[in-house]
């Protein structure tokens, strides 16, 4: 059997390699049209800022190891440039010309390419992408000859790394983002705080702005954004995605999906038996939506090249599919998400509930707990888990893999309210921020308690609602939300008569919790109350 792969990286080395261990005796032929087989995409912002100071850090695997270690024949500078299906063949150019390959078994894994704006300007020197290891080596070579300042063009994962890893340089940064938030595949009161960490940092976030012009005679000198705006900037990074690098798949009539990806059935089979295909060229099924989308991550692509390998090598192995867990670092925050997002939620049109859970990374009392806040997107009827958001300086990447595979296990907030989790005080409180979460969620869901959130706020004052403060005195002078009424709920008990029973009241407190036990005592008197979810901190993220 002759298995060719076409790509390397995450999916074409992974697939390349399970093939291997499925299948001894098959000959494996690696292409990539660059230098490097098997490099760490994902570290080149870091490289870039001197976190990853070895630059060979980056380069996971040489084509000697694969040929030493899994006896696979890497073959790099060769570009395959057309596939002929029917003959089974595939085009490849090379140094020395043209030659054509054939095979019994074709993985391709093209993987993406960047998306490069109709901008006027667009291909002066220093406008750079941040994608392989040599677009790397040129930024790093522009910094250490004196670059001052940058213009970040998009406001994704690379943009913001990218930014970030700049800053720690000494460059001067500043982010353009179309659209009106940064990291758009989370909800919009992250992306706030996000740029109030970057505005820490000294970084300039701007959005729902356009490049309309990248300006010098030559080389970078400014942006012109589409209201006129100058930037001046000694260097551009065009950060503005990636799209599917699905043209040779098109070449060999292969299937695309609704999503413009490859299609592929759950085995990474293309609409030739004989053709596979994996990575970020891919579409992949969203386990939460039940829809068709295209996320290009690294642990998907590695987790569908394998799939692909093997089932090429004579295996049979499923990918189940995505639910878009991502995580990003942004100065000393960490913000990820995992499922559906509130937007995506009520794009398809599910009946859902959005709870915020304030907590800390470890018992308060042990030295260096730090808050986080997470908000859970849960679906009203039986309480199932569609999604879930976090952000905090420590501990969120633990929350969101928890959540993560609460979901993909099918998990209700029931379940997240009954879990076991691992607890000491350096690492956990007795109950858990997912824990909690589980229980705030699963007590809405069972109608023990309404809630409201945050970003409501507005809508209820113009129904009437009082807003009741039932922190302390001094929280409350230290800043509340306007118009709000003070009763401490340790007067609550005392003190309640005071309130008109004729009249609604939203209830807060610092987290929630105070506000929850008040509501409860409220509501057994007769008052009609409501919780503000997540309390004046999950308030905060949204002002």
């Amino acid at each position: 059997m002759r298995i060719l792969v076409v790509g390397g990286v995450a999916a074409g080395a992974s697939a390349a390699t399970k093939a291997r261990r499925t299948n001894e005796d098959a000959e494996i032929v690696l292409f990539e049209r660059g230098n490097y087989v098997s490099f760490a995409n994902c570290g080149l912002p870091y490289y870039i800022g001197g976190v990853i100071e070895d630059r060979d850090e980056l380069l996971l695997v040489t084509p000697e190891m694969f040929k030493e270690r899994f006896n696979i024949d890497v073959r790099i500078n060769h570009e395959v440039t057309g596939v002929d299906a029917k003959k089974k063949t595939i085009t490849v150019r090379t140094a020395e010309g043209v030659v054509t390959e054939s095979y019994d078994k074709l993985i391709l894994a093209t993987g993406g390419t960047p998306i490069v704006p109709k901008i006027k300007g667009i291909n002066k020197d220093g406008v750079y992408h941040v994608f392989t290891v040599p677009d790397a080596d040129r930024i790093v070579s522009r910094l250490e000859a004196g670059t001052k300042s940058a213009v970040v063009v998009g406001g994704g994962f690379i943009g913001l790394e990218s930014a970030e890893n700049l800053r720690e340089k000494g460059v001067e940064v500043t982010i353009v983002e179309r659209l009106p938030q940064i990291m758009s595949n989370m909800d919009p009161e992250f992306s706030d705080v996000l740029i109030r960490e970057f505005d820490a940092m000294g970084v300039k976030v701007l959005t729902g702005a356009s490049v309309a012009e990248i300006s010098g005679r030559g080389k970078v000198s400014g942006v012109v954004l589409e209201d006129g705006t100058k930037l001046a900037c000694d260097m551009v990074i065009m950060a503005a995605g990636v799209r599917s690098s699905v043209e040779l798949a098109q070449k060999a009539g292969l299937r695309l999906g609704v999503s413009g990806g490859v299609w592929t059935d759950a085995t990474m089979r293309t609409s030739d038996p004989d053709i596979y295909a994996a990575g970020d060229m891919v579409e992949s099924l969203n386990i939460v939506s039940g829809q068709k989308v295209r996320i290009p991550l690294a642990g998907s692509a590695n987790k569908q090249g394998r799939v692909a390998g093997a089932n090429a090598a004579g295996a049979h192995m499923l990918f189940k599919g995505v639910q878009g867990t991502a995580i990003i670092k942004v100065g000393g925050l960490t913000a990820a998400r995992t499922g559906l997002n509130t937007r995506e939620a009520t794009l398809l049109n599910r009946d859902f509930e959005c709870v915020y859970v304030p907590g800390f990374s470890n018992a308060t009392y042990y030295p260096d707990a730090m808050p986080m806040v997470l908000k859970l997107t849960v679906e009203k009827q039986s309480g199932k888990l569609l999604g879930a958001q976090a952000i905090g300086r420590k501990g969120v990447d633990k929350r969101i893999d928890v959540l993560s595979t609460a979901i993909y296990a099918g998990l209700s907030v029931f379940d997240l309210e009954n879990l076991d989790l691992a607890y000491a005080p350096p690492y956990s409180s007795a109950k858990d921020p997912v824990i909690m979460g589980g229980m705030i969620a699963a007590n809405m869901i069972r109608g023990e308690l309404d809630y409201a959130l945050p970003q409501e706020l507005d809508a209820y004052k113009k129904a009437g609602w009082v807003i009741l403060d039932v922190r302390t005195d001094g929280e409350f002078k230290a800043g509340h939300i306007r118009g709000a009424k003070l009763l401490p709920v340790d007067e609550l008990r005392e003190r309640y008569a005071e309130l008109d029973p004729a009249k609604k009241y939203l209830v807060y407190c610092g987290v929630g919790y105070r506000a929850y036990n008040a509501c409860l005592f409220l509501k057994a008197k007769g008052y009609t109350v409501k919780n503000m979810s997540g309390g004046w901190r999950a308030y905060k993220m949204n002002v």
